[in-house]
């Protein structure tokens, strides 16, 4: 099978002749393994010629919902690098590492301030990959499975506003809530309608949004359903409603609205974390029937040597495949604490376990 054939089967309900494979790095696992023959030209190729090396099988077209703000490097020293961000924020980094960032500021504070920068999201201009002729000719090429990534409306938001201003104003100010959770809609949903009009067939859609933590959704399940669920039920519509597969990432546990965004048309949820309680036994048990799930191998336990983690890939995805339904992933990304070969001897242990 090919790898468009292999995801296509498993989201239409199939058994396909091994697990799919997709992942996703943190750049210092990257930076790590190009000191061990990693070719750094292609660990910088994140959505083509990275997942050609490892032979995964999704590709991914990147939307950008910024207010298309000029980045630049606003301080630097030997440890902090400061940036004036896409969405004209100002973020913090530690040098040399992945972390999350320091934020500092953001562009909108204000109802004024929304109103005064909504307008750099009417256009539909400049949103799409500058390199995407030749990545889609690529991915065609390769026969793999190639979806639409947007963020979904909380995700796009809370970057422009902060999240603490965004949250706030889900209880002081849903109507202003509602209007921006709105136009990253419309502006999303515009953006696939470019796509897809300039002739690149998608075969699927990725509809990434970190909504919950450790403990739970960052906001009511209430909440939840009467600001985003309209907003997700009208951008998850629009690939659903042209027989298009729908992923929804989410890191933390999204168990109080998985049925809301059953509802709401998702297909598959991914990357199930496993510190956050999401189980993937437990939760094909409960949903198999309606949902495919990607991920849940935790590289906690992979990273603790071989025998780990064969045990594992053994269990999760030698278990999770059984009656279809599962696609390979790591729990949410693959860690630089794991060597090059350490983590092509987890594929190979991939593939062996995944074989039906």
């Amino acid at each position: 099978m090919t790898s468009r054939e292999r995801v296509g089967v498993v989201f239409d309900g199939g058994i396909p002749d091994r697990v799919p494979i997709h992942d996703g790095y943190w750049d210092d696992a990257l930076e790590r393994w190009t000191s061990e023959g990693l070719p750094r030209d292609i660990a910088a190729d994140k959505d083509d010629r990275l997942g050609e090396f490892f032979g995964t099988e999704i590709r991914l077209i990147r939307i950008n919902d910024s207010f298309l703000v000029e980045e630049k490097v606003l301080e630097e020293d030997d440890r902090y690098i400061t940036r004036l961000n896409k969405n004209g924020g100002v973020v913090k980094f530690i040098k040399g590492r992945t972390s999350t960032p320091g934020l500092i500021s953001f562009a909108v504070n204000s109802r004024a301030e929304w109103e005064e920068m909504k307008s750099r999201l009417h256009s539909v201009e400049g949103r799409l990959p500058l390199d995407l002729e030749s990545h889609y000719r690529n991915f065609r090429e390769n026969d793999r499975f190639v979806m639409a990534c947007v963020h979904e409306p909380y995700e796009a938001s809370w970057s422009k506003l902060g999240p603490e201003f965004l949250l706030e104003s889900m209880i002081t100010d849903p109507g202003l809530v509602r209007d921006v959770f709105e136009t990253m809609t419309d502006l999303e949903i515009a953006v696939c309608e470019d796509l897809l009009g300039r002739g690149y067939e998608v075969d699927g859609a990725w509809i990434w949004g970190d909504i919950a933590y450790c403990r739970g959704t960052l906001f009511s399940p209430q909440a939840y359903r009467e600001l985003l669920y309209p907003c997700h039920k009208r951008l998850i519509g629009f690939f659903t409603e042209r027989g298009l597969p729908v992923v929804y990432h989410s890191d933390g546990d999204i168990r109080p609205v998985i049925p809301l965004l059953i509802e709401a048309g998702i297909r598959c949820i991914h990357p199930l974390e496993t510190k956050a309680g999401m189980d993937l036994f437990e939760l094909k048990r409960e949903y198999g029937d309606r949902l495919v799930f990607m991920g849940n191998v935790d590289f906690e336990q992979v990273t603790k040597g071989r025998g780990c983690a064969e045990q594992e890939i053994r269990t999760k995805v030698g278990l999770g495949k059984e009656g279809g339904g599962y696609i390979y992933h790591s729990d949410h990304s693959v860690p630089p604490t794991l060597s090059l070969e350490d983590y092509k001897y987890v594929l190979d242990l991939v593939r062996k376990y995944g074989k039906y």
